[in-house]
């Protein structure tokens, strides 16, 4: 009877079973730090992206301001003349001067800063990007002032405006008075002849010069809160998002 040896197997030391163990772990744990770094790298970029387009959005705000800071010291002016000959006692004299100004009334050009990337930060939870307090802060300030100034010119439409002023002014001779021009200061002209108010009552014109005093009243505010606080904000916002992202 033939009898077959058997082979063994020699046994693997302990010291082998750690190297495979070792060699597994790095493997995962480079893994896990390459994605790490790839979706480090991809958040940044992100942040970058918004960062750029936010700084694009203020850029072009701070012409809209300029622009509304203007229009508003401009309508300023008129609208005190206007007030002043509403509240003189001979109206039917004063009649010219009362259609002349009382085009103030409607030349408005409200400032509405860029949202888009501002909406899309918020609906998209990516504000979190924005981390450092004082980054978050500034951007948080700027936007909830806009907000305020919103409101404020919310409150008077030239829907409000139409029937008051129609009661006491020929819709006629206002319009004859237009002159389109790319300057506001030119774009109305002194009446040529003999101007007529519709009405002289004491309630009708209380009621336009009511108006009148509260539209500048908005006016005074929001100069006030472009001067000192949207402005400032905007300036302070282009700074540190230049500062932080190396923008140009």
């Amino acid at each position: 009877m033939e009898v077959h040896a058997h082979s063994h197997t020699p046994r693997k030391k302990w010291t082998h079973y750690f190297w495979e163990f070792l060699m597994l772990f790095l493997a995962v744990f480079c893994g896990f730090l390459a994605e790490y770094k790839l979706e480090h790298t991809i958040e940044h970029q992100r942040e970058k992206k918004f960062a750029g387009l936010l700084y694009e959005d203020l850029k072009k705000d701070t012409l809209l301001l300029n622009r509304t800071i203007r229009m508003k010291k401009w309508r300023s002016i008129r609208l005190d003349s206007l007030i002043y000959f509403l509240t003189q006692p001979d109206l039917e004299k004063n009649a010219a001067f009362i259609y002349y100004y009382a085009h103030s009334i409607f030349m408005n050009m409200p400032f509405k800063p860029n949202e888009a990337t501002i909406q899309q930060l918020r609906s998209s939870g990516s504000l979190r990007y924005f981390s450092k307090p004082d980054l978050y802060n500034a951007i948080s300030n700027y936007y909830s002032d806009c907000a305020i100034y919103q409101q404020l010119e919310a409150g008077m439409t030239k829907e409000i405006l139409i029937p008051v002023v129609s009661k006491i002014l020929s819709a006629d001779k206002m319009y004859s008075m237009l002159n389109i021009t790319p300057e506001y200061s030119r774009m109305i002209n002194v009446p040529a002849g003999p101007m007529k108010l519709l009405n002289k009552e004491n309630a009708v014109i209380n009621e336009l010069t009511f108006y009148a005093r509260h539209i500048k009243t908005i006016d005074d505010i929001s100069l006030n809160l472009f001067q000192n606080n949207i402005g400032g904000e905007q300036e302070k916002l282009i700074a540190e998002l230049k500062k932080e992202y190396h923008l140009k």
